[in-house]
């Protein structure tokens, strides 16, 4: 009878395992493809709001059913735990109160929930890395449409920079950019290690596309990252094996292939950074004109931030006020509400030297874990 109970009991909790990360899949699918942006009629069901409270719900009853903590104490949490705390502390003394509290809730709080259930519902390799290719995939159907709607219909903000229906991880150029090159290293490592040739070339067909949406973002950053993350990528594969030859000439091959495709108003905003002209001698409509008015806003906004972290130290102007503070602070025009463009001085800005310097400790806490990982995974091999 002990038996029975005992193995019904982990036919049950197996079973809740099961749908909690069926329902975090889901969650994260909403997520990265957010088909509530594409169908109006879909933002009245609230799905994220309900799917995420539904992943949240049966995670802690299935982690007290368990008799395990809701939030486990790793190195990664204290730090999350440290900067939470201090982002708390800031909320009293910053420029605007309620736009602190409010992007709070709505964005960190909700972060960090997110980082709980994928730390936690995954409980295999397998596991993470099909919640990792749930977001690829949904990032490869925004991507997708946003190359056809831009190709086939010009749609795209002034400039001609794509841009896409979707909001959230997606809400302009630069975020889209971005966004494709955070998952672009697992298609490549797929690309080049996964056994079946179907799935390799489904890999190859999602980086040629985030590369070619890359591409048309126009965004100067976006490139450049790419990459830099290509070549890291390429130099780590040598770890399993892959010759640089190997991944040099797919390199080449690659930009062969698509270098060709970029649109020209990219190379002339990259013109832009070794441009001498004055910004008042050109045509801020134009691509290149955007471009240098662009670039001498970005070194404007760079010095605010030091200013403003000269001027709050410690305690900063508060979570995402910089462009409230900022715009009060120089008397900005109407539309100068901008955020720095720089992660590290808008942190300081917002939450003070201490605030970056606890974002920087979660950083080296969180490669630290990897490492660590890393070399678990390799004395488990030399034991096998």
């Amino acid at each position: 009878m002990k038996a029975s109970s005992s193995r019904a009991a982990v036919g049950a909790e197996t079973e809740r395992g099961r749908f909690l990360f069926l329902a975090l899949g889901f969650y994260l699918f909403l997520l990265f493809f957010r088909p509530f942006d594409q169908l109006t009629w879909l933002q009245s069901l609230h799905l994220p709001m309900v799917t995420g409270g539904v992943c949240v719900v049966a995670y802690v009853v299935q982690r007290f059913s368990a008799g395990q903590a809701v939030v486990p104490l790793s190195p990664i949490t204290r730090a999350l735990g440290l900067l939470t705390a201090w982002i708390l502390v800031t909320i009293p003394l910053s420029f605007w109160i309620s736009g602190s509290l409010q992007t709070f809730w709505d964005a960190w709080v909700k972060m960090v929930i997110l980082y709980i259930l994928l730390a936690n519902v995954p409980q295999s390799a397998r596991q993470v890395w099909s919640a990792v290719w749930v977001c690829i995939v949904g990032a490869l159907g925004v991507s997708l449409m946003a190359v056809a709607l831009k190709v086939l219909t010009g749609e795209s903000v002034a400039e001609g920079r794509l841009v896409t229906n979707a909001s959230g991880l997606y809400s302009g150029p630069n975020f889209f950019a971005m966004t494709l090159i955070l998952l672009l290293p697992f298609a490549l490592f797929t690309f080049f290690l996964h056994t079946r040739l179907v799935v390799r070339l489904f890999a190859g067909f999602v980086v040629a596309t985030f590369t070619l949406a890359n591409l048309m973002t126009e965004s100067r950053g976006g490139l450049l990252v790419e990459t830099a993350v290509v070549l890291l990528v390429f130099w780590k594969l040598r770890d399993w094996g892959i010759s640089l030859v190997k991944t040099m000439g797919v390199l080449v091959l690659g930009c062969v292939l698509i270098l060709p495709l970029a649109p020209q108003g990219l190379w002339q905003r990259f013109s832009a950074l070794f441009s001498s002209a004055d910004v008042s001698q050109v045509d801020p409509n134009s691509t290149a004109g955007s471009a240098l008015v662009s670039m001498q806003e970005r070194e404007m906004l760079l010095v605010r931030a030091l200013i403003l972290t000269k001027e709050n130290p410690i305690f900063g102007v508060g979570m995402n006020n910089f462009p409230a503070a900022a715009h009060a602070r120089f008397n900005s025009g109407a539309g100068e509400w901008l955020g720095c463009h720089d992660t590290f001085l808008q942190l300081s800005a917002e939450l003070g030297i201490p605030g970056l310097l606890l974002h920087l400790f979660l950083l080296y806490v969180t490669f630290n874990s990897l490492r660590e990982l890393r070399r678990r995974v390799a004395a488990a091999k030399t034991t096998l």
